[in-house]
């Protein structure tokens, strides 16, 4: 849950304890309580409505409904994903410089620049 595992969540449960006195944990939890039953009476109510309108339903509609059901979405972490991405920048970049390297190294050996200790002679270093 939410990437923390029990002894995590014991430790914060404490250090709440701690923080906030056993009257503020009383009310937080009531509150934490309260939230949960609001949420567990809109997920009926919603399942309820889901329910009657899926009366209507066609077999095409069953059929994308069990292909979504099985959907594993596992396979698309936006970890994973921008990995790739940047992976496939990095082969782009790599494949355009090599493919540039041999041109721009025959047009530099055919312009020959003056080293930059070198000093080109005016009157064609005579």
């Amino acid at each position: 849950m939410f990437g923390i595992d029990g002894a995590e969540f014991l430790i914060i449960l404490v250090l709440a304890a701690l923080l906030l006195g056993p009257k503020s944990v009383a009310q937080a939890l009531h509150g934490l309580r309260t939230l949960l039953a609001a949420f567990r009476n809109w997920s009926a109510r919603l399942r309820a409505e889901t329910l009657s309108n899926s009366a209507g339903l066609t077999e095409q509609d069953i059929k994308n409904l069990q292909m979504l059901r099985d959907f594993d979405l596992s396979k698309y972490s936006p970890k994973q994903m921008v990995r790739e991405a940047v992976q496939e920048e990095l082969n782009e970049w790599m494949k355009q410089a090599r493919s540039s390297s041999p041109a721009s190294e025959a047009a530099a050996a055919g312009s020959n620049p003056p080293v930059s200790g070198e000093q080109s002679a005016p009157d064609g270093g005579k």
